[in-house]
């Protein structure tokens, strides 16, 4: 090929040059680096496009909220009493001067909302806090305070370092902790988590490939200085991805994080590659510029069909349709090519350079391996029923994976706000919220009465909503208005920040408080409450939004997502394959093993209850994208040794002796970067990674056993077929 032409000429003419090109984009993308930005939540999970995300956005537009709460904790031995109450009020006054804090509610504040005062009479207290504001003293010891959040989430860091800070200013009373949570605080912590989860991934990953190349690359290099040269690229290519972040608008997440352990495991495929090659024509006597010239062109098409294919597999994660997701997939798509020049330029480069004369080497035989090829070739026919029967039970496993939807659970559940969320949840139950939104002809008494009777008869047909409010549960604490010229005094008195919760021009919001379910309960549950309000006939139109609405969307997302992006990565890589080698059957055997791969890991994750995530959903295309590689290597040098005459037995033997050694390096350190993410705090990461690491474990052994069994299964009837003619 052309491209290999200009490659070799190169790292001929001009190696001192791309060595200098090379170091001088590495420290342009150290530089680029710290201008990384952070995000999380919703955003970085649903397009801009996506309808229910839309109406969510639109409620916060209009209602002026965030759908987020933030809580504070005030603890004791008994904190239902006139000291403690009026604390809250004093803290509640602090934290309203936050931008971007809306209504503060407690047993305090409720209190004063009704009769306007707090009494000091402590049986009369705790009568009225007990009567109006349970909810908020779950115990004697434990009340809460919730702080509505009424600005967009890009402020919410500001907010959670703000009320952290103004917990500190207002004097507690004698025995009372004072502890804060909630979405803005969680989210606070989770990008410092996420900083030092990529720190962590991403040294457990260099460790792993120096223990794993030292382990295994050490019988393919002849001179032990260039042990850790394949190492080297991985990192520059790690380095040189996650520089381009800024340039490309992509934020680091909880799933974008993953890609720097990924790339030093996967960019060390293509330098092990090319150096084993290197290694195997310096050893037949050639000088240095000559063996990377032959390597360049022996492994070129290999590696260039290892890079498209698994580029191809990154990149149908745009498919997915979650912004996350596409962003991995994408900067880990542009990792690889890095990886990919970096191998075929760069590391030749530093090669020549400095391998000078070589002495006499004896070439190590893989003895061991030669004898499981030959193996294999000699029972291809039971080893392809073997993968047939472990193809059907994997699927069964496969098709009963189950989904998690709960953002909770994706991270570090040793955060403090996390712990505390928990222990909120503990004792005052579900907080998940349905939202109504419904467009009406105007707000007056009769459509709210109207509003309010619908939201009553959906509360008490459904048993899984356990509360509601309105426009008509706020009214009533100020003393219903009997007509409409009542009711626009009373809304004319009515704080802003609570009004707007409820009301926006013609538009009402109710909120209904469900239980804990999964999310197959909750569709039911979302699809009836949908049937009741259309049965009840009221207004003009409405949506049905919240957070918990947006978790069974997610669901969706990765069901479908998954299935798109599997279907994508088959035909594309298919329709690749077939382009290049013009034969349905060269373009088929890669896809096999993968295809026992993706059963047989979707088998293990239901033997270990390991639910599918937006994350894992990408497994299958990475698979895909992955695991031919190897197949594809393999299949490479087996037909070049039949071009030279090999028997098929021989050639398998000779194949899997050869570039089985330099595929089982790239398949420990490519399982070794993947490993690393289950150093990870994020569980969304170590599940990950240990499902990855399985499916690359199998990819390799497949590459090693159903594509030499197939491919000599072919031969073996082309052979009957010639001899029956």
């Amino acid at each position: 090929m052309k491209l290999f032409s200009i490659f070799s000429q190169a790292v001929r003419r001009q190696p001192v040059a791309i060595i200098a090109l090379v170091l001088l984009l590495f420290f342009l993308a150290m530089e680029l680096s710290q201008q990384v930005e952070y995000a999380q939540g919703f955003d970085t999970y649903f397009s801009k496009e996506h309808k229910e995300y839309k109406q969510y956005k639109l409620f916060t537009k209009d209602f002026g909220t965030s759908i987020a709460s933030a809580y504070v904790f005030v603890k004791g031995d008994d904190v239902v009493n006139y000291e403690t109450f009026e604390y809250m009020l004093k803290l509640g006054d602090v934290l309203s001067t936050i931008d971007g804090v809306g209504e503060i509610k407690s047993p305090a504040h409720s209190i004063v909302n009704r009769l306007g005062y707090l009494p000091q009479d402590e049986k009369t207290l705790e009568s009225y806090a007990y009567k109006l504001a349970q909810f908020y003293i779950p115990k004697r010891s434990f009340a809460l305070m919730e702080i509505e959040i009424t600005a967009s989430q890009d402020k919410y860091n500001v907010i959670a370092k703000e009320i952290e800070r103004k917990l500190q200013l207002v004097p507690k009373p004698t025995g009372v902790v004072v502890e804060a949570t909630g979405n803005p605080l969680v989210r606070y912590q989770v990008n410092q988590a996420i900083s030092g989860s990529m720190k962590s991934m991403g040294m457990a990953a260099v460790l792993l490939m120096v223990v794993i190349l030292g382990l295994v690359f050490r019988g393919v290099v002849s001179q032990k200085r260039f042990l850790m040269l394949p190492l080297v690229i991985s990192v520059f290519t790690a380095v040189m991805a996650y520089g381009l972040m800024p340039v490309l608008g992509i934020p680091l997440t909880e799933v974008t994080n993953a890609f720097f352990p990924v790339l030093i495991g996967l960019s060390i495929e293509y330098a092990a590659q090319f150096q084993s090659r290197f290694e195997e024509e310096m050893r037949k006597g050639r000088s240095a510029f000559d063996a990377a010239e032959k390597a360049i062109f022996s492994v070129g098409t290999a590696l260039s069909l290892a890079m498209i294919t698994t580029v191809i597999g990154f990149l149908s994660m745009v498919f997915s349709g979650v912004p996350s997701l596409s962003w991995f997939g994408f900067l880990s798509a542009i990792g690889l090519i890095i990886a990919y020049l970096l191998s075929l330029t760069f590391l030749p480069a530093v090669l020549v350079l400095l391998s000078g004369r070589v002495g006499e080497v004896k070439e190590k035989k893989a003895k061991n391996l030669e004898t499981f090829a030959r193996g294999v070739a000699r029972r291809s026919n039971l080893v392809l029923i073997l993968t047939v029967v472990l193809v059907t039970a994997g699927f069964y496993g496969y098709s009963n994976v189950g989904i998690q939807t709960d953002f909770y659970k994706y991270i570090p559940q040793d955060l403090p706000a996390i712990r505390k969320m928990n222990e909120l949840k503990s004792l005052v139950g579900s907080q998940d919220r349905v939202i109504l939104v419904m467009e009406t002809d105007g707000v007056d008494m009769d459509t709210i009465e109207k509003f309010d009777a619908m939201c009553r008869y959906v509360a008490s047909s459904e048993p899984q909503v356990t509360d509601y409010s309105n426009i008509a549960t706020l009214l009533s604490m100020y003393g219903m208005p009997k007509n409409d010229y009542q009711l626009e005094n009373v809304l004319d008195r009515l704080p802003d920040v609570q009004k707007k919760k409820y009301v926006s021009g013609g538009e009402l919001a109710a909120y209904f408080t469900v239980a804990p379910m999964d999310w197959l309960e909750f569709k039911d549950l979302y699809e009836r409450v949908k049937e009741e309000i259309n049965f009840y006939g009221l207004g003009q139109g409405y949506y049905l939004t919240g957070d918990v609405v947006l978790k069974m969307f997610v669901a969706d997302l990765i069901i479908n997502g998954q299935n798109k992006m599997t279907l994508a990565s088959y035909a594309l890589v298919f329709l690749l394959l077939l382009f290049v080698y013009r034969s349905f059957s060269k373009a088929v055997v890669p896809l096999l093993p993968i295809t026992t791969v993706i059963a047989v890991v979707g088998g293990v994750m239901y033997l270990l209850g390991i639910n599918r995530t937006l994350v894992s959903a990408s497994l299958n295309s990475l698979t895909i994208g992955l695991g031919i590689d190897f197949s594809i290597h393999i299949m490479e040098r087996y037909l070049e040794e039949r071009r030279m005459g090999m028997s098929p037995e021989d050639a398998v033997a000779i194949t899997v002796s050869n570039t089985g050694r330099a595929i089982i390096t790239s398949g420990l350190t490519m399982a070794g970067g993947f490993a690393a993410m289950m150093v990870s705090p994020f569980p969304i990461m170590r599940d990950f990674g240990f499902v990855s690491v399985i499916s690359i474990i199998f990819s390799l052994i497949a590459a090693l056993t159903v594509v030499p069994a197939f491919l000599v299964f072919i031969e073996s009837l082309r052979a009957k077929r010639m001899q029956q003619q």
